[in-house]
């Protein structure tokens, strides 16, 4: 293990250590997009035992690129994924999303290391946005992909907020207060829809809510262009809306509140809150190989699959002092 990361015949630098770390980082990287073949768990009806992750979280997340022109420019978005078993902790998976040409090779091992077979459909949550959505396309054919309940109900709230906010301009409206009643009535009737997975009227009840905003003040262009918005989002997600209310009286996950805590232990208190770094997408790619694999307890296990030897090591061993 210390010839590979630190080797200790020679004096070595910084900058040696982070050449042996971005080494091992590429070659876990390798083996991420290697087929394992495992043969199905039976039960004792000699049926496949059912899928032991009830979900799989995606996220994102920004680092900051070695040729940033300055500090508020130029950042590069990773992929963060995190298991949902039905029982024990979870696995956390970490990619930039740029430099993964096989996504579906990588996911594949992901699920078969925790026990999952490709027959067995798996849930994706994310929060909708458009490279996540493109990674939930590309493991569409490992399962379903949903969106994540907690950022559409986020969304309806920022847009009631803005509509009682209407009172505040001129208007023509004979009784301003009962027009925003009406308003958020249809507001809320729109997110009933979604709730119960009916994307389709949702969206004809919003085009509903267009005309009865007009545009006869500012504050009501402006609550239009949020609502196209908005929209614009749904229409983006539509076959991931499933029927919220039904998966959440089941059982099933709807938000991906798993996978944040996961991303910031795998990106940002690494790569972006604690370290003032700038990081190049193939020098991040590489780190956070490794870093996934301490968070999910596995590198140990992959050096002892490279160098046997350490398999006779069960213990710590202890120094005198």
């Amino acid at each position: 293990m210390l010839g590979t990361v630190l080797p200790l015949e020679r004096a070595t630098s910084v900058t040696a250590w982070k050449r042996h770390v971005a080494t091992l980082g590429a070659r876990l990287d390798r083996e991420a997009h290697e087929r394992i073949v495992a043969a199905p768990v039976l039960n004792e009806f000699g049926l496949p035992k059912r899928n032991p992750l009830q979900a799989i979280g995606i996220d994102g997340g920004y680092v900051k690129a070695a040729d940033a022109p300055s500090r508020h420019e130029g950042w590069f978005e990773v992929m963060v994924g995190k298991s949902l078993p039905r029982a024990g902790s979870g696995q956390v998976f970490a990619f930039v999303h740029r430099l993964e040409a096989r996504p579906t090779e990588r996911m594949e091992r992901f699920l078969a290391q925790q026990g999952v077979f490709p027959a067995q459909p798996t849930t994706f949550l994310s929060d909708g946005g458009e490279t996540v959505r493109q990674a939930q396309g590309d493991f569409r054919q490992f399962g379903e992909p949903i969106l994540d309940w907690f950022h559409v109900a986020m969304r309806m709230t920022q847009l009631s907020q803005a509509v009682k906010g209407l009172p505040a301009d001129p208007t023509d409206e004979p009784d301003p207060p009962k027009h925003v009643e009406a308003c958020l009535r249809i507001l809320h009737r729109a997110k009933a829809y979604l709730w119960h997975g009916s994307p389709h009227r949702a969206l004809q009840t919003l085009e509903d809510l267009t005309w009865e905003i007009g545009t006869e003040t500012e504050h009501a262009k402006a609550m239009q262009d949020k609502l196209e918005e908005f929209m614009g989002y749904v229409t983006a997600n539509l076959t991931a809306i499933p029927n919220y209310a039904d998966r959440h009286r089941h059982g099933e996950p709807i938000a991906t509140g798993f996978v944040e805590s996961a991303v910031n232990q795998v990106v940002s208190k690494r790569l972006v809150k604690k370290q003032q770094m700038r990081w190049t997408p193939t020098g991040a790619h590489h780190l956070l190989q490794v870093r996934t694999r301490v968070l999910n307890q596995q590198l140990r296990a992959d050096f002892e699959r490279w160098h046997p030897r350490l398999q006779s090591v069960s213990a710590p061993v202890r120094l005198a002092a």
